[in-house]
């Protein structure tokens, strides 16, 4: 994508904010929030959607995972394509990033006859927080690598399909939760059903990106410096959205302010943080260097399930290329929405990710 000067401007105002980010961190003054106990409590119930909340333990000992769940209320069995599992993105790291209220892609599904559910990956929401991020930032290395998301998956995968008894289920991973969600299909295509990846990366040069992240004067290699998270506000985690939309009237304020309610209250210590910011593990920006470098962490030729790649055309982070590397899906489709970024969720042409996703989700696949 050809970027004109404007857009070039907005780049580096970014890079800069990264740049702060990453060396600008504090360390949060509450306690970590860990719980490895299994709980399940009915947290809204309306005449028609059954929302819980609940907490599922990981395959490593000690991290307990966060899980939403949404289902209409009067319905209780569910076929394996009706199932479906929703992964976090970096930008608005927790599960109810799917059920921003009045955007909520988890309500809207539920009401239509999907089992819906989202998740937090370790360090991430309500999830387990590893105890570095106790601890001042730069005092450890970059925790929760998407290997270790992987995991926290698998486990959330077999309780869903223990709970549900169903054989597989439908994953749908939003950008970084999408780079988890084709590591894990690589090597766990029996539990999937169907594959949707929404502006994901997987391997591409994006050097505006990738270079606050190097080592100084050694392009190409990762900074040894960089810390456990960072503490980021909501403006400053959304500006890449802003160089995207470039004042296009794509979003509402409502939708806007709905999202960034959504995102402060992702971390339980948000309260106690300048101007409400919010930690994030920094393993994901370790993950999508190596990705911004063209160095893929997965080999999308090993994801045998049917896939859908959807993305905004004014996204530039989705991995315009993805599509044709997926040389062995048993069925795949490519959709592109027009005047649409990477949270085309929130904004005015929603209702086609939304729609292209159903339809993709109870299409008919030849075996």
């Amino acid at each position: 994508m050809n970027l004109n000067h404007q857009m070039k401007n907005h780049f580096l105002m970014l890079v800069l904010s990264l740049g702060l980010l990453v060396q600008g961190c504090s360390i949060p003054d509450s306690p970590n929030q860990n719980s490895t106990t299994q709980a399940q409590s009915v947290v809204e119930s309306t005449s028609e959607i059954v929302t819980e909340e609940l907490k599922v333990p990981s395959i490593d000992q000690d991290v307990s995972l966060y899980v939403r769940h949404m289902s209409a209320k009067n319905k209780e069995k569910f076929t394996n394509n009706e199932v479906v599992l929703f992964l976090e993105p970096f930008s608005v790291p927790t599960a109810q990033a799917f059920d921003v209220p009045g955007y909520s892609w988890m309500e809207e599904y539920a009401k239509q006859g999907y089992d819906t559910w989202a998740m937090d990956f370790r360090g991430f929401g309500h999830s387990t927080r590893p105890v570095e991020m106790d601890q001042p930032p730069v005092k450890n290395a970059p925790v929760v690598r998407a290997t270790e998301a992987v995991k926290d998956l698998e486990a959330v995968v077999q309780h869903i399909k223990k709970t549900r008894q169903v054989d597989k289920i439908s994953i749908v991973g939003w950008s970084w939760g999408g780079v988890v969600a084709g590591m894990y299909a690589t090597e766990h295509s029996d539990d999937i059903e169907k594959l949707v990846l929404y502006g994901v990366m997987h391997g591409f040069s994006l050097p505006l990106m990738a270079t606050p992240f190097e080592a100084k004067g050694k392009p190409g290699e990762i900074n040894p410096q960089l810390p456990a998270y960072q503490v980021v506000q909501f403006d400053k985690a959304m500006h890449h959205w802003h160089m995207m939309l470039d004042k296009r009237d794509l979003v509402s304020g409502e939708a806007m302010n709905a999202v960034s309610k959504v995102f402060v209250n992702s971390d339980p210590n948000s309260s106690k943080q300048p101007e409400q910011s919010i930690r994030r593990p920094m393993g994901p920006l370790v993950d999508l260097y190596y990705i911004w470098t063209d160095r893929p962490i997965f080999d999308a030729a090993k994801i045998t399930t049917p896939v859908l790649i959807i993305r905004g055309d004014l996204d530039f982070f989705a991995d315009k290329s993805l599509f044709h590397k997926l040389t062995n899906a048993s069925a795949k489709q490519e959709v592109v929405i027009k005047d649409a970024t990477h949270w085309v969720l929130y904004e005015k042409n929603r209702d086609q990710l939304l729609r292209e996703t159903d339809e993709f989700l109870k299409k008919e696949v030849n075996p």
